[in-house]
């Protein structure tokens, strides 16, 4: 049963988390632009979410230290709720500003709203590992993606629908009902009895490490992490600018990828999620991983066979449900890697891995793009996943962790 006490938590948690990325995201630099900002100061509102490539820096903070009524309600919960309550005070702040007039203290909100955000989804993830186990781990791991595409939809399409009605400050005032749905889903969690540890720079730097050390070959994973996760994020960089460059039009993308896709994608993560339960880690990620290959090869014969509807359609069903797929698996994947005991600092670290270096190597793939052009370009995306393949051949150790 996919669906029980214990698990269903998660997908109103799954629908807090996606919200503040998006709000301060597209949504922040579509009001900004609306109201006259001129675009480079609009173009400084992408680093309010920095905190999100950042967070595992202050992860170890919500592994050991207890904040009030932590004893009573459950150390990562009572964070959670701290965190939700910052991001609704942001969200509030935000709503009482003009983005044309008032550019540093937005600015500041905005980013209140996104390291409170990003801590949230660290706090949570480190829940998820904490509370549940075996298939209860995947199935809350499924809800909670299917909650992020909730969110997803709700602070993008459903804030842009109000605005059109109403005022943006509004818009944000009513946006704070989303982090509710996370607020009122904390209390379903039951966090158990947390290990009473001193919080010194050993229990919550050292100890996180030396345990990956101690269980992992620290160094093949931390390679296999950032290799695995590159063919697939600098195909999805430069994937709008593609279809449109290639001839599609506007409606034809937001019907076809964003409305069609969005509907594949929720059906990969399900279809992941059922996957998990019957085979092993190391087969089912070295598939999926070729079959991503696959992927980045159909986009070039796309680009080479020009805006046709049809062949869209076909890239666009193998390419989100493979990717809804590869969300969920990896996700489980990467929490059956950590201890409890250090669940939001070692979960945070490994997720760093897959953002920080995709987002640093994400600046050059428009001028990669534009250098090879699109068919070498997208075939050049799918060799990049052959190392990490190799690296899963021939390891032994890395896939002998399996906490379902």
């Amino acid at each position: 049963m996919m669906i029980n006490k214990k698990t269903l938590p998660f997908l109103g948690l799954g629908i807090s988390v996606q919200a503040p990325i998006n709000l301060i995201g597209g949504l922040l630099m579509l009001w900004a632009t609306q109201s006259g900002l001129d675009l480079k100061a609009v173009g400084v509102f992408a680093a309010v979410t920095l905190p999100y490539c950042l967070k595992f820096l202050w992860a170890p903070f919500v592994d050991r230290i207890n904040l009030p009524f932590a004893k009573v309600i459950g150390r990562k919960k009572v964070w959670c709720l701290f965190w939700q309550l910052g991001i609704i005070f942001g969200l509030l702040g935000m709503s009482t500003l003009t983005p044309n007039e008032d550019v540093m203290a937005l600015f500041t909100c905005a980013f209140c709203v996104g390291f409170c955000g990003a801590s949230q989804e660290m706090t949570v993830d480190g829940l998820r590992i904490d509370t549940l186990k075996g298939d209860d781990l995947t199935n809350g791991t499924v809800l909670f993606h299917f909650g992020n595409r909730i969110g997803y939809f709700a602070a993008t399409a459903g804030m842009i629908a109000l605005s059109g009605i109403i005022s943006w400050s509004l818009v944000y005032q009513i946006a704070t009902l989303i982090i509710l749905v996370g607020v009122l889903s904390v209390p379903f969690i039951h966090e158990g009895k947390q290990e009473n540890v001193p919080a010194t720079f050993d229990t919550m730097v050292v100890k996180p490490f030396k345990d990956f050390y101690i269980r992992q070959n620290l160094l093949l994973l931390c390679c296999f992490i950032v290799l695995y996760k590159l063919c697939n994020g600098m195909l999805g960089k430069m994937a709008y600018p593609f279809y449109y460059d290639v001839g599609f039009t506007k409606n034809q993308i937001a019907t076809v990828s964003a409305t069609f896709g969005s509907i594949i994608t929720t059906l990969g993560i399900f279809c992941g999620g059922w996957i998990i339960k019957k085979c092993k880690f190391k087969p089912l990620l070295f598939w999926l991983g070729g079959i991503e290959i696959l992927t980045s090869f159909a986009f070039a014969g796309l680009a080479a066979a020009g805006p046709s509807i049809p062949l869209f359609f076909i890239v666009i069903v193998f390419d989100n449900i493979i990717g809804g797929m590869g969300s969920a698996i990896w996700t489980v994947f990467l929490s059956t890697l950590c201890s409890r005991k250090f669940s939001a600092t070692q979960y945070a670290f490994l997720n760093a891995l897959t953002m920080v270096p995709l987002t640093l190597l994400g600046t050059t793939s428009g001028w990669l793009a534009s250098e090879m052009g699109w068919i070498n370009y997208f075939m050049f995306t799918g060799l990049l996943m052959l190392p990490a393949l190799f690296i899963i051949s021939k390891s032994k150790t890395l896939f002998k962790e399996n906490a379902r």
